[in-house]
Parts: C-alpha cells; structure tokens; sequence
C-alpha cells in the first residue's frame, strides 16, 4: 500500500506573543486586506477550541494505518502532545516556508507550500482542526489506486457571491483556466464525471447537464471537509503559475487575491488524475450554533457521517453553551487518551 500522511496546520490564537506580532503586522499591512469580507481576518479564525486533542484521537481510532502526522505550526505546540511518538512529525513554518513569505497570519501559503517539507508523501490528506473523523475509514475513503478521492461536483456553488472565498473559488477557476486545457481535458476524461457508482444519479445527472449546456465547467469549490493531495501536483502548479503562488504567499493577511489548496483539487480533476465520489458520502459541514447543535451532537454520537467539519462563526449567540456541549459529545465518542498525548 502507497504511503498516506495527514497534514494538519495549527495555531494557538492565545499565545500572547503570537498575537503580539500579528497585530504588528496588522497595522502595517492593513491596506492588503481593507477590501475583504470583516471576518475573513476576524480574530475568531485563529481560536483554539481545546478539540486538538479529539483530532489526534480519532486519528488514531479510526485510521490507524496513517503513516504520519505532520503537525505543522509557527513553534507553537500544546504541552500535553507527546513528541516521542514515532507517527508525530513536527513542522515550523520556518523549515518549509521560504523565509521571504514568513511571517504567515493566512492559511494560504501554509498549505500552498506543504510540497516543500522533504520527508512528507507524496499522497497526503489536508486537514483543518475543526474537521474530525466519525467512523473507522479504509485508506481507499481518502486514495483508489494511487488517485485521490475528491468530490466532483460541476456545478457552481449556491453559495457564490461578493465575498472572499467567493472570489479565492473564481481566482482558482481563472488560473486553472490560463494553465491547463480545461475543455480538452475535462471532456477526455468525461467518464469520470458521469459514474454513476461513485456520484449517486442526481450528482451525475447535474454533472452531465453542466456539460450538456456549458461544454464546459471549470470545477473551483470542494468544500469544508479533508482534501487528498498530491504533492507533485502542487509542485506542477508552482512551476506553471511561479507568479501567482508567488503573490499569494507573500501575503501575510487573506484578502480577495487569494487562491487555495482546492485549485489543487481542480488541477487533479481536470488532469484526469482523481477518483470521483459524491460530497455528501465524505462528510457534513456544519455551522455551529444553538439551532444546529442537537444535529451536531447526534451526528457525532451516532456517526452518521464519516467525517464532521464544525464551523464556528464566531458571533452565534450562547456559543459557549455550545462548544461545552459539543465537548462533552467528543468525550463521549473519544473519551481515552491517544498515544499522542503525554
């Protein structure tokens, strides 16, 4: 079996020095992001929510056969992580991150550089602090013959309006757009797109009209859940598009320039080199609030998805009767300690 690792960036918003810098570098630089959406750099982005230890717990019950983990901070780290586990691989910005683009208060040039770190595989998973696994799950779920498993939806997303990650989906679109024959290739590959197996008929059907009426659909949306990556794919972009991944990184703040890992996504789906599978059988994103939490909870205690992405917007009213609560239901699901814990 190929060796798959999991990447998953971290930060601990309540390191005062950390804060010390980024606001520093907020008054410096605030004119790169005056433009963007209010919270696209709101300070509830960076909260820890005390749940890393949940991560690293289903992680170990649920996808035991993960090669390593690559814990990727700026020298941050929670005093109870074990660093003598030999699955942890603890990485600075700073080992991986071109000194020039540090530092980073974004996730974009985190994860638009991770083909950077020497010992990481070539098939990785991506994963945010907030995404957690619900079930055993085979390394099939994340790669199928070498390819990864990503979500192939054609059609523009309900979503799409004047707001950051609007515009980072449409930038990804443009870019992919000026690299790649997108038409050639996306209709070479058609069978892919129409699998019936993999997609369930309503997605296949949607994929085929867009095809149908467009000729062409450019994919740039993939959702909040875990990607599965290739590293030479993001290195195949940076050689094809220096200048743009260039700009993006050297961005210390998100602002409407942007593009992001899921143009990776695209770049595999476009080439050909994936294996489709329909959204709704990787997981469920969900917004954290009062209306949504007994769903939130039963889907945890239940596992009725794979995999659980829970958003936390920051301003929803009684959010800390919320995160206890949440917590709790972790405990439940995850309640003994993993072998990354001291």
């Amino acid at each position: 079996m190929d060796r798959i690792d999991f990447v998953l960036p971290w930060v601990d918003g309540n390191d005062k020095s950390w804060n010390a810098l980024k606001s520093s570098y907020e008054r410096t630089e605030q004119n790169t992001f005056r433009e963007v959406e209010n919270d696209a750099n709101a300070e509830w982005r960076y909260r820890d929510n005390g749940w890393l230890k949940y991560w690293f717990r289903s992680v170990e019950r649920f996808t035991p056969w993960v090669n390593r983990v690559f814990f990727v901070t700026c020298g941050q780290k929670p005093e109870w992580l074990d660093e003598s586990n030999p699955k942890l691989c603890l990485v600075d910005h700073k080992d991986y991150i071109p000194a020039d683009y540090l530092p980073t208060f974004q996730s974009n040039p985190i994860e638009l550089n991770l083909h950077r770190i020497a010992d990481l595989s070539e098939r990785f998973v991506l994963f945010n602090d907030d995404m957690f696994l619900l079930r055993p799950l085979k390394p099939e779920f994340f790669f199928k013959n070498g390819l990864p498993v990503i979500p192939c939806d054609l059609g523009i997303p309900y979503w799409l309006s004047d707001n950051q990650i609007s515009h980072t989906v449409i930038n990804n679109c443009g870019v992919l757009k000026r690299s790649i024959n997108v038409k050639h290739l996306l209709w070479k590959n058609i069978g892919k797109y129409i699998d019936v197996r993999a997609l369930g008929f309503k997605c296949t059907a949607k994929n085929f009209l867009s095809f149908a009426i467009n000729k062409t659909i450019i994919p740039g949306s993939f959702g909040h859940l875990p990607q599965s990556h290739l590293k030479s794919t993001l290195d195949e972009i940076w050689r094809t598009q220096p200048d743009v991944m260039d700009k993006v990184s050297r961005y210390r703040f998100r602002n409407n320039d942007c593009v992001n890992h899921w143009l990776a996504c695209a770049w595999n789906m476009v080439s050909g080199r994936f294996y489709p599978v329909n959204e709704k059988r990787k997981g469920v994103f969900v917004g954290i609030n009062t209306g949504t939490l007994p769903l939130i909870c039963e889907i945890i205690e239940n596992g009725l998805h794979p995999q659980i992405c829970l958003c936390d917007k920051g301003n929803a009213p009684d959010l800390g009767r919320c995160m206890d609560e949440i917590t709790r239901t972790l405990d439940k699901l995850l309640p003994d300690k993993s072998s990354f814990e001291k």
